[in-house]
């Protein structure tokens, strides 16, 4: 559990990648229909490029996606946006 004295933060990296979603079937037609889904076998994520981080205080535990202005709180949140041109 974590104690609610203790400033928490939330960080959501945004950024672009290229993956591979290898799915088993029974037969090549059902294989051959995109619309059809199969087992999925794996998934493989390479060439992560992070566009952008964005650091949220956490003050109450919750993450809140509205902003003070729209829900009635009586504070915004600070943001914190981080530029990341290359790491990956």
């Amino acid at each position: 559990m974590i104690d609610k004295r203790v400033k928490s933060y939330i960080r959501t990296r945004n950024g672009q990648a290229f993956f591979q979603y290898v799915e088993r079937f029974d037969s090549v037609k059902k294989a051959a229909d995109p619309s059809n889904e199969g087992e999925l076998v794996e998934v493989k994520v390479s060439d992560i490029k992070w566009d952008f981080t964005k650091v949220k205080e956490d003050a109450d535990g919750k993450h809140q996606k509205s902003s003070a202005k729209t829900d009635g709180q009586t504070k915004e949140e600070k943001w914190v946006v981080c530029s990341n041109s290359t790491e990956s």
